[in-house]
């Protein structure tokens, strides 16, 4: 004999919108016939977002660049280069990076409390760029204090200069082209600094060519 719910059973027959019974599984079915224009659209939405950030990541690369600069058993420096302040001075620097231009050149000036210097490729063919700096006509937010990286003028190339005191905004800025700061390793500075102080052939700290400090590598990192 077959069982029947009594009156007072808890069973209860779940109904669709014409008042037929729904069977196992229609819920999720019918949900999905219903809003399927809505998942589309929603999916459609998220791709085209997606799409739009990866557009603005292409054409907006990221601002904070930075270089690796090793120099053996002194260690290593860490440069923030800043493609805001002078766009054109960093993206040189950094395609020069790129290409393992400074890779075994040297630090051949160092005064401790003012700047080391270095970066010179004897023979090198390379187009002079337009420093950015006030006396060019430009606005250069960099002021030359401590732990900033500039072009060397002389060239306008591939050489640069890092500042060891604030002292030195006063005689480079307006006319360097600053282009960015040191993030990590000023105390790699500083040792470098004190040692070609050493060799120093005049007040102004250069040194013959066997007392220069090899740049071992020079390569973009990321950095968190």
């Amino acid at each position: 004999m077959s069982k029947k719910k009594g009156k007072n059973s808890n069973y209860k027959v779940e109904l669709d919108e014409n008042g037929a019974p729904v069977k196992k599984g229609e819920p999720i079915k019918s949900f999905l016939e219903k809003n399927q224009n809505i998942l589309i659209i929603s999916l459609c939405a998220v791709l085209v977002i997606a799409l739009v950030v990866g557009v603005v990541l292409v054409m907006n690369p990221r601002d904070d660049v930075f270089v690796e600069m090793d120099f053996g058993d002194y260690g290593k420096v860490l440069i923030e280069v800043d493609r805001n302040a002078a766009p054109i001075t960093a993206g040189h620097f950094i395609s020069l990076v790129e290409d393992g231009f400074y890779d075994g050149l040297t630090i051949y000036r160092g005064q401790p409390g003012f700047v080391i210097q270095g970066g010179r490729k004897v023979g090198a063919e390379l187009e002079a760029i337009e420093g950015e700096y006030a006396l060019n006509g430009y606005n250069n937010p960099i002021s030359h204090k401590r732990g900033v990286i500039s072009m060397v003028n002389d060239s306008k190339t591939s050489e640069f200069f890092i500042t060891l005191d604030d002292s030195a905004a006063e005689h480079f800025d307006g006319a360097y082209a600053a282009f960015g700061y040191i993030a990590e390793g000023m105390d790699v500075v500083e040792k470098i600094a004190e040692e070609l102080k050493k060799h120093g052939k005049d007040e102004a700290g250069f040194v013959e060519d066997k007392y220069a400090i090899t740049i071992v590598s020079a390569k973009i990192v990321n950095f968190n």
